[in-house]
């Protein structure tokens, strides 16, 4: 009986190791290839919208406001745009003590960059994500993301 047991651990052990080494392989791929073209937009999303809310034109250097989110009117208006300080302010799903959170994104024309400066959530992952020039930046508990369009295909959206 043991020798049966043995040869089934050994199997698992190979299994999961092929596949980590797969799953490993495909995430530094999309890390190395996703970001090849140079970004002429990057989109601003709230929730499970397909629209975008907000778009950076790194082309014409412009902030392009599609629509209003939808929040509670106790929290104001969102999104906020201060092209002085260059951000874009939306409020987050996630709350902390019953208040929901706000979201912000700073922009750079000229590097053509976008990163989220503030933001909680648990561990902060997406504040942590620094600048990007191309990789998405998605805040899950607060159901904002930020997808670019780069040259390479003005319809495809990374």
């Amino acid at each position: 009986m043991m020798g049966k047991k043995d040869s089934t651990n050994k199997r698992d052990i190979l299994l999961v190791t092929i596949l980590l080494l797969v799953v490993g392989g495909l995430f530094l791929y999309f890390q190395v290839f996703q970001t090849s073209g140079e970004a002429n937009y990057a989109h601003v999303y709230y929730g499970s919208s397909n629209e975008p809310m907000v778009t950076i034109d790194f082309v014409k250097n412009e902030i392009i406001q599609y629509s209003e989110q939808d929040v509670p009117s106790e929290y104001g208006s969102f999104p906020i745009i201060d092209e002085g300080k260059r951000t874009i302010t939306l409020l987050g799903d996630y709350e902390i003590n019953g208040v929901r959170q706000i979201v912000v994104i700073e922009y750079d024309f000229g590097l053509k960059t976008v990163q989220i400066i503030e933001e909680e959530s648990p561990n902060n992952i997406c504040s942590r994500e620094g600048v990007s020039t191309g990789k998405p930046l998605i805040c899950l508990p607060n159901r904002v993301r930020v997808e670019f369009e780069t040259n390479d295909d003005s319809d495809f959206t990374v």
